[in-house]
Order: C-alpha cells, then structure tokens, then sequence
C-alpha cells in the first residue's frame, strides 16, 4: 500500500509540476518594468514554531516564504487580509517539513497566486499530497527552487536563490531553498531549515544585513565560518515559545551577538518588521520585550573579545554574569583544549565582572575557534579568530 501511494505521489508531482523526464518546470526568471525606490518591508509571521516570511517589494510585488503548520493557516492569512493583500506573486515552500509547508495549501486557496517555487524534494506526507493538489487547482506549475535561478533581477532589486546546490541529500533540511534579496546597498538572507552542510556549499557572496537563521535556531547550522561570513547587523530567529526541541540553542545566540548582530526571537518578540530604503535596515517586534536583551536564558553576557588576533598576540575575554560566581573558560584549537597561562577559573566581582588574558602560541593554525565559558549551570560559546 505504501509503495502504492509513492507511486501516486510521484504521477501528481509530475502532473502538477508540469514535466516529463524532469522533476520540476524549467527555470524561469521574472523581469519588473515598472520600479520605484521605496520601503522594502519583510514580515516576520509569528507562527510558533515554524517558518513564515511575507516579503512586500519596493516594486509593490509580494512574496511569501512558507506559511508554519497547517494549523496556522488562518493566522497567516488573516495577517496578510490585515495588510490588505489580494495577489501573492511568489510564493517558496522551502522543503516539505509540515511545520513550513503546512499552512500553504489554504493560503494559496485563500490568494490569487501568481507563481510557486520549490525545491526537488519529495515527501509521502498527507501535507505534501494536498499541497500539491492545491497548487493544481489553481493551474500552477512547482518551478525549480535551487542555487542560480534568478526570479526577479531589475533596476537594483534582485531576487535569487542561493541553495540547494545539489540534487541529492541524506537530511530534508538540506533541500531548503535559500532566498537572498538585495535592494540597493541591503541584504537579506532567508535560511529556511539548511544546515551546515547546505551552507558550505554556499559559493554566493553571503554578507547580509538581515538572516533568517536557519532551522530555528538548532546548532546543526550556523556555523562559525558561515557566520562570520554573514555578520548580520540583525539575526531573525523564528521559533516557537517553550518548543520541545530546546530552540534556540544559547549557543547560536552567542555566535551571532559575537560578531555584533541583534537577536529578535518570534517567540519572545512576536512579529518581527524590518524595513529597508537600500541604505539602512531597522527591525523591531511587536511585543514589549523587542528591545530589551533579558531574555536570553543565560545569565553570561559578552563585554569583550579580542579579536582578529595574531599569533603570538594577548586575547581578552571580558563577560558579566552573576555576582560573586566562579567561571570556568576554555579555548578550543583543532588541536584542543589550551592550557596556557591566564585560563584558570575565576570569580566574578560584585556587579558580576570577570575577565581572562592570556596569549594564543604562534603554532596555533589561522582560523575561527571557539572560547566557551561557564558557571556549572549556564554555558556560553563565541568565536575568536586568529590570523
């Protein structure tokens, strides 16, 4: 029975994707006419723990990425019915997990759609089923989602994705297709679920403004080379409140507000809004907590880090946590732990200060490794590099 239905999965994708020997339609790229130099705003849909992004385009087009589990269809299109949106003119389903694909079936009901882009990815879900089933009942045909296809490329705004960049993976995460969206001098990054591997094989210029960090958080992407490459002047988590899966790792936190990126987390500040004039970028939530940094759940906060640092050259580490509390820290080199002189627990002061000096040997190899600090309950990570 199960053989059955794959069989039947495999007929409606080619139905509904419009193809043959290929998987998907034929790569398509979309040209504006008219442009004219306004706000780009990029909605951030609290959806609990999934994925939603309405993008609304300086040239008045729209773009949604996702849409969160079936359950939360009628927020999302409430939401957009709010913004007095009718047309969706490109919508990306990222990868089939259902907590991003699973509210698109109703949207895509819901709006006049003009195209729909995805990955080639197949799953045997019920969700995934009717999602293709919907997109036949508006006459859509799936085109490719994968690294080179352009969607929109005129008059300094461009649409594009950047991954998948290939065509098999052992993970679905992996499949994600990664939208990058550049007007005039801003950038912004929209992750979906890929992981490091996904991110390795980024050969794009990746330096962004604004990140969707990808798979809600998870250590299993965010990589510190990635990362450093992007350094985000903001980094958009979407998460859901008290999730089972521990989202988002404190750990990625840190990575990110090491190299100066704001955090905004969905689950503490709601819908998240950044609007852009291609010069500078501002985002903010809708709940009280968007401009106020105490949620992070660990009582370690950077003050300073030396680095670039060369070899041979004193780093400085400055924290606050706790008062009065023991910290233990360790550097982390490819070859281990360090154990030079400097490194040794210490005890914060009254107000919670604590810092360490100490030297990085010139045999330590070029590259971004990882200081990690900790009080017994809390633990922090951020990334020093040395050249």
């Amino acid at each position: 029975m199960k053989k059955i239905k794959v069989v039947f999965l495999i007929v409606l994708c080619l139905l509904v994707m419009g193809c043959s020997s290929s998987f998907i339609e034929s790569d398509d790229k979309r040209s504006v006419s008219a442009f004219s130099e306004e706000t780009l705003r990029v909605n951030y849909i609290d959806v609990g723990q999934g994925d939603c992004i309405f993008i609304e385009l300086p040239n008045k087009e729209t773009m949604l990425i996702d849409a969160g589990e079936a359950y939360e269809s009628n927020n999302v299109i409430n939401y957009l019915n709010d913004l007095g949106i009718t047309k969706i003119d490109y919508v990306v389903g990222t990868h089939p997990h259902t907590d991003h694909i699973g509210g698109l079936e109703k949207v895509i009901a819901s709006f006049d759609v003009s195209s729909i882009y995805m990955p080639k990815a197949i799953s045997t879900s019920k969700t995934y089923e009717s999602l293709l089933i919907a997109i036949g009942n508006k006459g859509l045909k799936v085109k490719t989602a994968k690294s080179g296809v352009v969607i929109l490329d005129e008059n300094n705004l461009k649409l594009e994705f950047i991954a998948p960049n290939s065509d098999n993976y052992s993970e679905l995460n992996n499949y994600s297709a990664v939208v990058k969206l550049t007007y005039l001098d801003n950038t912004f990054l929209f992750m979906g679920d890929a992981e490091t591997l996904s991110e390795d094989e980024m050969t794009s210029d990746i330096d962004a403004d604004v990140i969707k960090v990808g798979h809600h958080g998870s250590d299993s992407s965010s990589g510190m080379e990635f990362v450093k490459k992007v350094s985000p002047e903001y980094a958009i988590i979407m998460v859901g409140e008290d999730n089972p899966y521990n989202h988002p790792y404190q750990s990625i936190i840190d990575r990110y507000e090491t190299m100066g990126s704001k955090v905004l987390r969905t689950d503490l500040d709601g819908n998240i809004i950044c609007d852009s004039d291609g010069a500078k970028v501002s985002c903010s939530g809708d709940k009280s907590s968007s401009n106020d940094n105490t949620y992070n759940n660990s009582t370690i906060s950077l003050v300073s880090l030396t680095s670039p640092v060369s070899r041979g050259s004193n780093v400085t580490v400055s924290i606050k946590g706790n008062p009065n509390t023991t910290y233990d820290i360790d550097v982390i080199y490819s070859s281990g732990v360090s154990k030079a002189t400097g490194l040794e627990d210490k005890t914060s002061d009254s107000d919670g200060n604590v810092s360490w000096t100490f030297k990085v040997s010139s045999n330590v190899k070029p590259g971004t490794y990882e200081v990690k600090i900790n009080d017994g309950l809390n633990s922090s990570s951020y990334s020093l590099e040395v050249k």
